[in-house]
């Protein structure tokens, strides 16, 4: 690879979207993590994408938001470029609600979400069903189904990203120089 713009210490989730999104504007990108892809924290297989509840909301509720919303487009571009699927989807969450205080919240919610969520999502409160293997027991007989929620793979996730990022060009190593401007996305300690 020739001088690298950018490198980036770190094969996590973090620092391999950061990669992704510098090459998508034209940097070079080396990635350095003695550990490989997903070595540590993103390596795991469970990872639960879900937002926060409707009211008091403050900008750090409307950056999630807005990532929530632009994560299925995000995850099929990846997996587009590098053929690796990695493991998202947005699928909802069913809640039960325990108590009258409880639906009375949710319906709270229901009605902020409405504005906040800019009807790019809903938060529903609903009758349940018969309790089966998908739809837990409600002592209200009352749900939350939100549908902003997602479910995703972080291993998976890694070596998708990991993928993308070859199939463009960057590199990947566990060792290296630095070169270019250096991001730190690991919480291995500086040399």
């Amino acid at each position: 690879m020739a001088i690298a713009d950018l490198t980036i210490m770190g094969a996590g989730v973090f620092g391999l979207s950061a990669a992704w999104a510098a090459l998508a504007r034209g940097a070079t990108v080396r990635v350095i993590d003695p550990g490989g892809v997903g070595a540590g924290a993103s390596g795991g297989i469970v990872g639960a994408l879900c937002p926060f509840a409707p009211e008091l909301w403050t900008p750090i509720k409307t950056f999630q938001l807005q990532a929530l919303l632009e994560a299925e487009a995000f995850w099929a571009g990846v997996a587009a470029v590098g053929g690796v699927d990695p493991g998202y989807g947005r699928v909802g969450r069913i809640q039960p609600i325990m108590n009258e205080r409880g639906l009375g919240l949710a319906q709270e919610r229901r009605a902020a979400s409405k504005v906040l969520w800019r009807g790019q999502a809903e938060w529903r409160v609903e009758r349940a069903g018969q309790p089966g293997p998908w739809m837990p027991e409600s002592p209200t007989g009352w749900l939350i189904y939100d549908t902003l929620s997602a479910r995703i793979n972080p291993a998976q996730a890694c070596a998708s990203l990991a993928a993308a990022i070859r199939a463009k060009g960057g590199e990947i190593v566990t060792e290296g120089r630095q070169a270019g401007a250096v991001l730190w996305a690991t919480v291995l300690s500086r040399p």
